[in-house]
């Protein structure tokens, strides 16, 4: 009999009849929105099939859910009756529960066939997903780990999360690449993330307000997707501490809390040799206005056609910017410079991501640096408190 139940009934982990009974217990609606949310039943992503919802006991229910890349889970407290593990379609219970009203749900469970929801005036019944594959990957038992206060962690991935390629031929590039490593000239430990998508890089240190428990210096190139993940965790959550860590070794990426666990699949392969790309030498460096920049820059891109062509001209204290459409349109915007630059140039950059690039700065001036005018500017704004970061822009023609 025991054979036969575990085959039939594989929403449930109990494999005795007498054990059967129904599950049943009230939620309050915005309590299970928001776990749902966290296991990510709300992506519109085609991996997510379904969200397990186990009832061990002690008042513990524990949402989870699968794709290729990660395992989420996400643990809630609440009185039930009756024990056993659940399968059901993430996106459609999502969907349902989102659209009821600030009030509490009652859920009962017929296993291993059917939930039923009750809020208010309205009554729903969905059928459980009879599935008995795995919910979970390892957590990394080695590597690095850290532990970074929520609103230090997710303006640090803010800085450079959008500047990862999502779309490079190159699988190995379509990441974030993260590591824990000692400053030579801080003298300590920091968090450095690199990202790049061919025509723009971000370096980012994230150097106080962490505590190391664990360190190797292995590097882990980490998914965009992962990423967007910690960034909407930490953010919804300032004042957590939360729990990086990650092995190079197993491909493994882990962000915790008390309540909340993700496990991610890293990308394997050798990140790109970024180096090479970094100014060896500052021989032209010179100060703008951040405010006034972004204003003509995003003025100037009116003007381009689909390359999105700015041409910048540097002529003493004044910053000349040209873009046109041939036959079509054309603008033109002087920016005063902070102090004169020593020798007149000329260089051109897709518009767009230069805008992107400003838009990630602070403070009210950004500093521009060149090797020589060919080779990708260096752009910097003012310092944040325990980051450091640098964004490179390659020229392009006009």
């Amino acid at each position: 009999m025991k054979e036969l139940l575990k085959q039939r009934f594989y929403s449930s982990s109990l494999l005795d009849t007498s054990a059967l009974e129904e599950i049943n217990f009230d939620i309050e609606r915005d309590v299970l929105l928001n776990a749902l949310v966290n296991v990510g039943a709300a992506n519109l992503d085609s991996e997510i099939s379904w969200t397990q919802i186990s009832f061990p006991g002690k008042n513990k229910l524990i949402f989870s859910s699968l794709t290729h890349s990660s395992s989420i889970r996400f643990e809630v407290s609440s009185k039930y009756s009756g024990k056993g593990v659940v399968k059901i379609s993430g996106k459609q219970l999502y969907d349902y529960v989102k659209q009821l009203p600030q009030a509490s749900v009652s859920i009962s469970i017929d296993l291993p066939a059917s939930m039923k929801l009750k809020c208010g005036r309205s009554t729903a019944k969905m059928q459980l997903i009879q599935d008995e594959s795995s919910h979970d990957f390892a957590v990394p038992e080695k590597g690095t780990s850290v532990l970074v206060k929520g609103s230090f962690l997710e303006r640090w991935i803010s800085s450079f999360r959008d500047f990862v390629s999502v779309d490079d031929n190159r699988f190995y590039a379509n990441g974030s690449l993260i590591w824990l490593a000692k400053d030579k000239k801080q003298k300590k430990q920091v968090l450095y993330a690199v990202a790049s998508d061919a025509l723009r890089l971000s370096q980012s240190k994230l150097t106080s307000d962490f505590q190391v428990e664990e360190q190797d210096e292995e590097k882990i190139l980490v998914p965009k997707k992962i990423l967007e993940e910690v960034k909407r965790i930490s953010s919804q959550e300032p004042d957590t501490h939360f729990r990086l860590k990650w092995h190079a070794a197993s491909l493994s990426f882990l962000l915790e809390t008390d309540k909340y666990r993700m496990v991610a699949r890293c990308i394997a392969g050798q990140y790109p040799p970024y180096e090479a790309a970094l100014p060896k030498k500052e021989s032209i460096t010179l100060d703008i206005d951040l405010k006034s920049a972004i204003e003509s820059v995003r003025r100037m891109i009116l003007f381009t056609d689909k390359n999105k062509v700015i041409k910048m001209n540097f002529e003493k204290s004044t910053l000349k910017m040209t873009s046109f459409t041939p036959g079509q349109k054309e603008g033109e915007e002087f920016v005063e410079l902070l102090a004169p630059v020593e020798t007149d140039f000329e260089v051109s950059y897709n518009g767009s991501l230069l805008m992107a690039i400003l838009n990630s700065l602070t403070g009210s001036k950004a500093t521009l640096t060149w090797e020589s005018s060919s080779r990708p500017v260096k752009i910097t704004g003012e310092g944040q408190n325990g980051i450091e970061v640098f964004y490179l822009l390659v020229p392009t023609r006009y």
